[in-house]
């Protein structure tokens, strides 16, 4: 049996017997700053493991075709099962160890060609180098992301609760000053609208056009209407992501490498 069908049953197995006996994987557990020594961590097991990549049959593995192919089609199904949900991250054993090795071949894969003969590639470089950052980003960051929803009204509030209903306090307040409704010829909602103060400043949201706060902070409007006591009301959602800044560099370092590759093809023109 090949080194390549060994391991992918060994992880099979192993995602198997964590899913049954632990359940979801803590993703929560693993925030700031426990996500970025585990990052650092791997970082240097990963150089270490590499260093011995003639001796090494992990490594050999690591930089084989066939992990390629496990890397692609394990990319191909966590892309199927992330579509399918809101959270940029499942907490599924598979979707967690399956990132974790495609990023782990990635990085072998950036340390075997980033240099040859002593010359840097730096468009080989820079476009792997950027897929690196983008995955790591919201791998190692999706612990540290935090999505809460507020009930909005005339009264200032910073009362925000999270999906699983813990409450969290904003350093902020935030106030509606104007909910509406766009209604369609049949009288059914089409669009909402809310005017909403945060920090003094007055904001419009509507839905899916979110408010901007800082460059890692959204304010999303999800809903609204009119409570029992007959004012307006509205609800927010305030996602946090504050690792976005490495998803960034990595998506500008992906386009300026396909735009090298564009124009200077992969190896090169005299």
């Amino acid at each position: 049996m090949k080194t390549a069908d060994i391991t992918t049953i060994f992880i099979a197995l192993a995602v198997t017997l964590l899913q049954i006996a632990i359940g979801a994987f803590p993703v929560a557990m693993f925030a700031f700053p426990l996500n970025t020594l585990a990052m650092l961590l791997w970082v240097v097991a990963m150089l270490h493991i590499y260093r011995y990549r003639t001796t090494s049959a992990i490594a050999k593995f690591m930089l084989s075709r066939e992990a390629t192919w496990l890397s692609l089609l394990i990319m191909a199904a966590t892309g199927v099962v992330l579509g399918l949900q809101r959270n940029p991250m499942s907490d599924a054993w598979a979707v967690v160890i399956g990132l974790l090795f495609v990023q782990s071949h990635l990085m072998f894969v950036v340390l075997r060609g980033w240099r040859v003969n002593n010359r840097i590639r730096w468009r080989f470089a820079i476009l792997h180098i950027g897929l690196l950052l983008a995955l790591g980003a919201g791998f190692w960051g999706a612990p540290d992301r935090e999505q809460l929803r507020i009930a909005v009204e005339s009264h200032p509030s910073r009362e925000a609760y999270t999906i699983e209903g813990v409450e969290r306090r904003l350093p902020y307040d935030i106030a509606l000053k104007e909910f509406k409704t766009e209604m369609s010829e049949n009288n059914t909602p089409t669009n909402y609208t809310a005017r909403i103060v945060v920090e003094g400043e007055s904001v419009v949201l509507r839905v899916n056009h979110p408010y901007n706060r800082t460059w890692s902070e959204k304010i999303y409007l999800i809903n609204g209407g009119v409570a029992h006591n007959g004012s307006d009301y509205a609800i927010v959602e305030v996602v946090r992501e504050p690792w976005q800044w490495l998803s960034a560099v990595g998506i500008v370092m992906l386009i300026v490498g396909d735009v090298l590759l564009f124009l200077c093809g992969p190896k090169g023109r005299r």
